[in-house]
């Protein structure tokens, strides 16, 4: 009896002590997730500010620079941003009678890592159509902003379109916007969200060193997400098509002509990259097609929808020059004038 109860008294000790812990370890991720969204750490904070309807922005007029990259390939980035924090070196201003006026938005690929804004799809787009065309005035603003999903994308129109513009394309990176759409609900810090969390944060620390080395959240941390979450596909997926109804209505009642664009990984598009990180993470093919799989059930319902889309897939397929930096798997400049001329051949913006 005695040992019966010693043994019951250390359970009861243990179970404490692992409750305490899991409470501990669950405030410490709401808090790890809620600093995140105030964006008042100085990296971020030098570059965005919070938004209610937008969720963040990027601020308004400035001009930062920063280096960066592998020795093999250096960098030097200018961020400049104008009056409405669009990555775009002219304000905005009234429209013009003959301004044909392009919004567009997306995460950090359409943001830009690039020296210069004019060497963005967006702003290389605006340049091809001006240069065809002496009687309209094309504005194409680039409102591509870092960490960007679907619930952005809506806020970010909400927001501005008082700009009155003619098209609002969408530029959806297939490689980590269905797995983000989850992480910017408001119910991001409830038990479950915290424990997918703390599980993808754990089998991080126990990656190798070339793993670990490895830029995750450009095309790689969705798959091992969806690898360890399968079910979680079928929430995020519902996600990006209800804020993406939501766009298809506003673009209905402000006469807007809706467009998607769909730009994938590095994984999708070099299939000797696709094999070398497959190796080294040792994933099944299964997992390999996660990106692929969701990229085609989204254009499945944007065709349902009648939404106007492309797949930038065959764009960047098959072409012997780099299209991704090598230190964070960004499309690099090369990458945007193929987007470019690939959006200035294919979309026909006045009839």
């Amino acid at each position: 009896m005695k040992y019966i109860r010693l043994i019951g008294i250390n359970l009861l000790v243990l179970s404490g002590l692992l409750l305490i812990l899991a409470i501990v370890m669950y405030y410490m991720e709401v808090h790890r997730i809620q600093t995140f969204f105030s964006f008042t750490d100085e990296k971020q904070s030098e570059y965005f500010i919070p938004d209610s309807t937008a969720m963040f922005l990027h601020k308004p007029n400035i001009h930062l620079y920063d280096n960066w990259g592998t020795p093999q390939q250096k960098m030097s980035t200018e961020r400049r941003t104008n009056n409405l924090g669009f990555r775009d070196d002219e304000d905005v201003l009234t429209k013009l009678p003959n301004e044909f006026r392009v919004l567009v938005t997306g995460d950090s690929h359409t943001d830009g890592v690039l020296r210069y804004n004019t060497q963005s799809f967006v702003n290389i787009w605006e340049k091809n159509l001006n240069a065809k065309d002496s009687t309209t005035f094309y504005n194409c603003l680039n409102g591509g902003v870092g960490y960007y999903t679907f619930r952005n994308y809506h806020g970010f129109l909400q927001k501005f379109k008082y700009l009155k513009p003619d098209v609002f394309l969408i530029n959806v990176f297939t490689g980590n916007d269905f797995r983000e759409a989850a992480k910017f609900e408001d119910n991001r810090t409830n038990i479950s969200n915290i424990y997918k969390s703390w599980r993808m944060r754990f089998r991080r620390k126990f990656q190798s060193a070339a793993e670990q080395e490895f830029p995750y959240i450009q095309g790689i941390e969705q798959q091992l997400y969806y690898e360890s979450f399968p079910d979680e596909k079928e929430r995020t997926m519902q996600l990006a098509k209800n804020y993406l109804l939501q766009i298809k209505e506003i673009c209905k009642q402000e006469k807007i002509r809706l467009i998607v664009t769909l730009l994938p990984s590095k994984i999708e598009v070099k299939p000797e990259f696709k094999t070398e990180i497959q190796t080294l993470f040792d994933l099944d093919d299964k997992t390999m097609q996660t990106n692929r799989e969701m990229t085609e059930l989204l254009m499945a319902f944007l065709h349902e929808q009648q939404v106007e889309h492309y797949d930038l897939l065959p764009v960047l397929q098959n072409t012997p020059e780099k299209l991704y930096w090598d230190a964070d798997l960004h499309i690099n400049p090369k990458a945007h004038e193929l987007i470019a001329a690939f959006l200035n051949d294919t979309i026909m913006l006045k009839e």
